[in-house]
């Protein structure tokens, strides 16, 4: 299986060959792969680039994805999220600092246009090409109809207009990469509703239902992807639309009422998170899995 004198470090070392030599053997990773492992056979394509994650509460699956992009020196890791303390507290996380050169915060709030092209601006001048774009912030199931600050259904607002103004605005820097990506996080939500253009804001929240919102959202998510391959690809930009799973690791979830939860199947009768939804390691493999580097 190895080549004669290959020396290993440890037993991590010969396992992460061993998956790197069946990935090249395959094309696949194993269904229990994690983030790091993934990450470990892609390291070669994580250095050097120029990374930029929006969400990254620390328990989420944009902090998940930062620290093991971390680990293999990107040239540039842009942390963008709406708390300032969780970017800081995920940069100590993962290993960085506030005088770590290669990595960098940006504070934006997705429900609000002003402070989006804010945020752009700010990493246009910063970070000239872009090699990758995982729009991974996100909210779910708010009980209540709320709206942005231009009046869009909240969930639409940051899941899907947010993130496009975002991508598009950052366009000039994605294709001045030799294989620009965006990595739009969805969700098997899709299959709930696909997206109500008549009626996007539910009738001004007459009609609104938490899942069903979510779910537009969601479908507007991959429409994005496959517009942005659609449009740009002869001009080298990528995109993938990916489904993580269900996450019981995450924040995502919790203004949703415990009943619904466990009428979901994502949580047991006792109040515990469901054994059978897996950790946001194994979620944030398939962030990875898509290749984007």
């Amino acid at each position: 299986m190895f080549h004669r004198g290959t020396v290993f470090s440890s037993d991590k070392e010969v396992m992460q060959s061993v998956l790197k030599r069946q990935v090249e053997q395959s094309g696949k990773f194993p269904p229990d792969s994690t983030a790091e492992s993934v990450a470990a056979v892609l390291a070669d394509e994580i250095t050097s680039k120029t990374i930029i994650i929006t969400g990254v509460s620390p328990s989420g699956l944009g902090a998940e994805a930062a620290r093991v992009i971390f680990k293999h020196n990107p040239k540039l890791l842009i942390l963008a999220s709406r708390s300032k303390k969780a970017i800081d507290d995920t940069i100590v996380a993962i290993g960085g600092s506030s005088a770590s050169k290669n990595v960098r915060a940006v504070e934006f709030d997705l429900s609000d246009f002003k402070s989006v092209r804010k945020a752009a601006e700010e990493i246009l001048e910063t970070a000239p090409a872009v090699d990758v774009l995982i729009n991974n912030a996100g909210i779910m199931m708010l009980p209540e109809f709320k709206t942005t600050k231009q009046g869009n259904e909240m969930q639409f607002g940051v899941n899907h207009l947010g993130h496009f103004l975002f991508t598009n605005l950052l366009i000039p820097s994605l294709l001045q990469s030799p294989a620009g990506c965006v990595v739009n996080i969805s969700s098997a939500g899709h299959r709930v509703s696909g997206v109500h253009l008549e009626d996007v804001n539910f009738s001004n929240g007459k009609t609104y239902e938490p899942f069903i919102a979510y779910g537009q959202s969601k479908s507007s998510n991959i429409l994005f992807s496959v517009s942005l391959t659609h449009k740009l690809g002869k001009k080298g930009l990528r995109s993938f639309a990916v489904d993580p799973g269900a996450i019981n690791t995450t924040g995502l979830n919790l203004g949703i009422p415990m009943e619904k939860k466990i009428e979901m199947g994502w949580w047991d009768t006792d109040g515990t998170p469901s054994a059978n939804i897996p950790v946001h390691s194994r979620g944030g493999s398939i962030i990875l899995y898509c290749r984007s580097f």
